[in-house]
């Protein structure tokens, strides 16, 4: 058996495994540190964002959101709180264009400054529109507002005709209460409360008036069996003289209920000052036809009394010259019974002409709601 001529030791048996122990080791550091730069240049080749053109895309974003909040904002002006109750175009294009350039400009002062022309116009032209559709919802709305207003009076005022009449065509009162309280919003619903408190005061009026001559016995007056009772006429005559001053009292409450009155409840109204003196000058125009028709009511009311006055003192110069029987009135002399005859005539003539005026009230009323109604369509 041959054996090597190179014998190892054990020093250089140990240099040999320091000596691989070093190659193995550095191999895995260097392998690492490699590894680590690829790692390094893999992150340096991803595309990192640009954030620049993210803000520049939320700019282009945010003015478009602002302008279609604004736009909702002009829309429900117009739909809950506008009093605008115009809806012609070439008015309403004179009307915002004011505002719409005031609000365009702080619009584009703090969105579309540096946007350029074209949004610049663009967002006008929307700011524009908007004004307009608002003035458009505002007239749909009032005139939905006025309809329930105009239907309400309607439903309040038949019910106060019927009330008024009686089949004896003596003047009754009115039982009917009135709801004062507007079923409608807005500008119409105070309108509505303006003409429920006037016809609430013309009602309260009227039943006032025909309380009080009852209370004197006005509507007893020429009963007959009163008549027959009373020899007198002491209480008679002072019954006529209490009816002239009741008529006085009451026709001067009438006017002033028309007038004064009137316009200090239009004055209370929670409208503009502009709409209140609109209302007045209509409450005015309307009030010349009304104001004769009153008038004449009232003087026919006074020349009642005055018959009646007469016929008292027919009966109290000619006591020996009538009776009462089957509860009439009955003369021996015929010329006392035509002048008795002619003054209870003119009573009754009065009474008539009285009627119609009250039924050609109705009937104007009835028509102007109608009309009022039909120009809403």
């Amino acid at each position: 058996m041959r054996t090597s001529n190179y014998n190892v030791n054990d020093n250089e048996i140990n240099k040999i495994s320091l000596l691989y122990f070093h190659i193995k080791y550095y191999n895995k550091e260097g392998l690492k540190m490699e590894n680590h730069e690829q790692g390094h240049n893999k992150q340096d080749n991803e595309i990192i964002p640009d954030y620049s053109s993210i803000d520049k895309q939320k700019s282009d974003n945010l003015w478009k959101i602002f302008l279609v909040i604004l736009s909702i904002c002009i829309l429900g002006y117009g739909l809950f709180f506008s009093k605008n109750v115009i809806d012609s175009l070439t008015w309403l294009i004179g009307y915002y264009l004011p505002s719409s350039i005031i609000v365009w400009l702080i619009f584009y002062a703090i969105f579309t400054r540096k946007k350029g022309a074209k949004i610049a116009g663009i967002s006008f032209i929307i700011i524009y529109v908007s004004f307009m559709l608002s003035g458009y919802l505002s007239v749909t709305m009032h005139k939905i507002e006025a309809k329930k207003a105009i239907t309400e009076i309607e439903t309040q005022f038949e019910k106060i005709a019927k009330s008024s009449g009686s089949p004896s065509g003596i003047p009754e009162r009115i039982q009917e209460e009135i709801q004062i309280s507007p079923k409608s919003k807005g500008v119409f619903g105070e309108m509505e409360r303006f003409v429920k408190i006037f016809m609430d005061r013309s009602v309260s009026l009227r039943n006032d008036y025909l309380l009080e001559l009852s209370a004197i016995g006005w509507d007893k007056i020429l009963d007959p069996i009163r008549l027959k009772n009373e020899r007198t006429f002491v209480e008679s005559k002072f019954t006529i003289n209490k009816a002239k001053e009741i008529v006085e009292k009451y026709k001067t409450l009438t006017n002033s209920l028309f007038e004064e009155d009137a316009f200090a409840e239009i004055d209370r109204l929670e409208i503009d000052e502009d709409l209140k003196q609109e209302m007045k000058n209509g409450f005015k125009r309307g009030l010349e036809p009304t104001k004769i028709m009153i008038s004449r009511y009232w003087y026919l009311e006074g020349e009642i009394i005055l018959e009646a006055e007469k016929i008292f003192d027919l009966l109290s110069s000619r006591k020996d010259a009538w009776i009462i029987e089957n509860q009439q009135v009955l003369f021996y002399n015929e010329n006392d019974l035509k002048e008795y005859n002619t003054y209870i005539s003119n009573v009754q003539d009065n009474v008539k002409e009285q009627q119609l005026i009250h039924q050609q009230s109705i009937d104007k009323a009835k028509e102007s709601l109608k009309l009022i109604k039909e120009n809403l369509k």
